[in-house]
């Protein structure tokens, strides 16, 4: 790997360039003279700022979403488009469907998917994640009981272990890692509940152009444990509590899945009474009152909200919701403004994989259907950057992570987009380089 000089780049609205030498940044000046082992990017004036961290995403099911059907809005919103997409898929195997809302057809069960196809086994995952759905012979290949109407909550261990057929993903994920070096991404934290030590080795294997860490079950050494709470089975909460603290003992923080009000209440609830290592986390946290942001800021608590699911699905949100609910949607002003230590994630493929999403939404709050939820709690362009950014500022001796735009940030902060990206850095290498 060459040493970098970067010409011509802006960075804190000064022209300068940038040296990067063994992982590091070496040197910042108006002007750097090439050196003979150095390969020399030219950055026309583009904004220098760090590259981005996604903290909340699934690497696997990214993958698998690849070589997947889309069942769910915007693509797919009415029973008879569905059917048809499902029948457009030439095969026998296995047919994967993923994104599906009950806007589209109500609560699916088998004996409606066998209506659309009942040749060969069909899967569909809710777009939330928690929720599959299987037509008659894939129910039937999963050995689901017949009391099930083809639905499993919260089990994808099982499906992953028994749908023998299911081909390998390295070459997806490798697929899913240039994508993300394309976005800006360098680092991301997987936040599947069942990672153990050898799917984040995995991961890091075939992610080349990402740094991966995660959090997961009891097979993981490093890492939050990862818990979920669904408000319609929570668990006892004594129970509960005993699970944080087990894992306090042992200095393993948790990350608790919480989405509604209650899972929320829930959750702080339960480390206000086992107390909080300082690292603990709250993924979503998507409904969340102001009294709950003040107990999460006393418990030191970090939470890692998805805003661009306010574009994905707000006009959703707004049909489904009180108009005091939507108020409590993604305060992020408030929790930054508290104290909280609060950084974003794209919950990917729940959520769309681009982390500029995030960080555009957190600015303007727009629905898809361009109607604005929570007003006050938007955020300017530059603090909803460091929502996904490694660090705050480039300097000499800190990491080479860096994302080059475009064009000036005077202009870029006024569109956001991912396509601005020119060049993605990790640690001095280049992983990402538009033409």
């Amino acid at each position: 790997m060459p040493p970098l000089l970067i010409k011509n780049v802006e960075l804190d609205g000064q022209r300068v360039d940038v040296r990067c030498r063994q992982q590091n940044v070496s040197e910042i000046s108006a002007y750097l003279s090439p050196r003979g082992d150095e390969r020399v990017l030219e950055g026309h004036g583009g904004a220098l700022i760090p590259s981005l961290r996604d903290d909340h995403l699934h690497l696997m099911a990214m993958a698998a979403r690849r070589v997947s059907v889309q069942c769910g809005p915007p693509e797919v919103t009415e029973p008879a488009q569905l059917g048809q997409v499902l029948r457009s898929v030439k095969g026998s195997d296995w047919l994967r469907g993923v994104g599906y809302h009950e806007s589209v057809a109500g609560d699916l069960e088998a004996s409606l998917i066998d209506q659309w196809v009942d040749d060969r086994p069909v899967r569909i995952q809710h777009r939330s994640g928690r929720l599959w759905y299987f037509n008659s012979l894939g129910a039937k290949a999963l050995g689901l009981s017949r009391r099930n109407r083809g639905q499993l909550y919260r089990s994808d261990e099982l499906v992953f272990e028994r749908i023998q057929s299911e081909h390998r993903l390295e070459a997806e994920l490798h697929e899913v890692s240039r994508e993300l070096a394309s976005f800006g991404v360098t680092h991301v934290t997987d936040a599947t509940p069942s990672n153990d030590d050898a799917t984040l080795a995995f991961l890091q294997a075939h992610c080349p152009d990402l740094r991966v860490r995660a959090m997961g079950g009891s097979g993981l050494r490093d890492g939050h444990l990862k818990i979920i709470l669904d408000d319609y089975r929570l668990p006892d909460f004594q129970d509960f509590c005993e699970m944080i603290a087990d894992a306090h003992r042992v200095d393993r923080p948790v990350a608790i899945h919480c989405v509604s009000r209650v899972e929320v209440v829930f959750a702080v609830s339960a480390l206000n009474e086992v107390g909080s290592l300082g690292s603990d986390r709250l993924e979503h946290a998507t409904e969340l009152p102001e009294d709950v942001i003040a107990l999460a800021n006393t418990l030191q608590l970090h939470i890692v909200p998805n805003p661009n699911f306010i574009y994905d699905r707000g006009d959703q949100y707004i049909q489904d919701n009180e108009p005091s609910v939507l108020d409590s949607l993604y305060p992020i002003r408030t929790m930054l403004e508290s104290g909280i230590r609060c950084t974003g994630g794209t919950d990917a493929p729940f959520g769309d994989a681009d982390p500029w999403h995030v960080i555009k939404a957190a600015t303007d709050r727009r629905t898809r259907g361009a109607a604005v939820i929570g007003t006050r709690e938007a955020i300017d362009a530059e603090k909803a950057l460091t929502l996904l950014t490694n660090r705050r500022e480039i300097e000499v001796g800190t990491p080479a992570n860096l994302v080059c735009l475009d064009r000036s940030w005077s202009e870029a902060r006024h569109r956001l987009i991912s396509n601005d990206v020119r060049l993605t850095i990790l640690e001095g290498r280049v992983t990402f380089e538009r033409d």
